[in-house]
């Protein structure tokens, strides 16, 4: 039995999808995990998503990743949630870390939604999938199997300050006034100042303590969901001062990383 906070329609299917996997792929499947608003506190029915990962032990065939996809869509198994937004990873993949992630398949489906299936890593935007891995590793739900942390190896945190940048002139040249990318702003520069990770609104709630703080993230914090419309000059304002922080804490951790390299030269000298 799932032990999470979530409506009760949303703990079934997730029981379901994993018996699902459990069955088709059998002692194949290393582990199953639940990351996302879902794992992180921030659930809302209706408009969330459910983020689930799964990590086998070795590569599948095109045939098996397209009949494992056909498994979970919304027509052979219904989500409750806005959205499932399922990524399968084979083990050697993940550990050690690559860059970018190399999935297996990638798989978005629900009531109203366009299926989306993709199984070629490169015709997808790498950074979601690797800040995905490095918040979930920390904190991700575990459906089946071992704890996240000990199935995904750890993202260098350079590649994370990397990869938020990405995210970052994603959301400016294709979604510049939402509240995603207000959140997901604030996220962002949380872990760029402190080092850690949190859920999209415990990132807003970091910010808004941040000097300088714009109000569009006391609106974000406040509207759960785009009746507000912001333009896209008032979420630039904060855009601009998430990419400063991120690129000061992008420069330190480079200078850190020349700082040992030049040590351990030294030290072999």
């Amino acid at each position: 039995m799932i032990q999470t906070a979530l409506p009760t329609a949303e703990i079934v299917y997730l029981e379901q999808l994993v018996g699902r996997l459990q069955s088709g792929l059998q002692q194949r499947l290393v582990g199953v995990y639940l990351f996302g608003s879902a794992a992180y506190g921030d659930y809302q029915p209706g408009q969330s998503d459910l983020d689930v990962q799964a990590v086998v032990a070795s590569s599948l065939s095109e045939q098996e990743r397209r009949e494992l996809a056909g498994s979970l869509l919304h027509q052979a198994l219904p989500c409750p949630a806005r959205r499932l937004e399922f990524v399968c990873y084979a083990r050697p993949c993940i550990d050690p870390a690559s860059r970018p992630p190399q999935f297996e398949l990638n798989l978005n489906t629900g009531a109203g939604e366009t299926d989306h299936l993709a199984v070629d890593p490169s015709g997808e935007s790498s950074h979601w999938f690797l800040l995905d891995i490095a918040i979930g590793r920390e904190l991700g739900y575990r459906l089946f199997g071992p704890a996240p942390a000990t199935v995904f190896a750890p993202i260098p945190r350079l590649w994370q300050l990397e990869a938020i940048l990405d995210s970052l002139r994603w959301h400016r040249e294709h979604e510049a006034a939402s509240r995603n990318s207000i959140l997901n702003a604030c996220r962002g520069w949380r872990y760029a100042v402190t080092g850690h990770w949190g859920s999209k609104l415990a990132g807003a709630a970091w910010a808004m303590r941040q000097a300088g703080c714009p109000v569009v993230v006391e609106q974000a914090i406040k509207h759960q969901d785009d009746a507000l419309q912001w333009t896209a000059t008032e979420v630039n304002s904060l855009t601009e001062i998430v990419m400063e922080a991120v690129q000061a804490a992008r420069l330190r951790e480079y200078n850190n990383r020349s700082k040992s390299a030049g040590t351990s030269t030294n030290a072999s000298e």
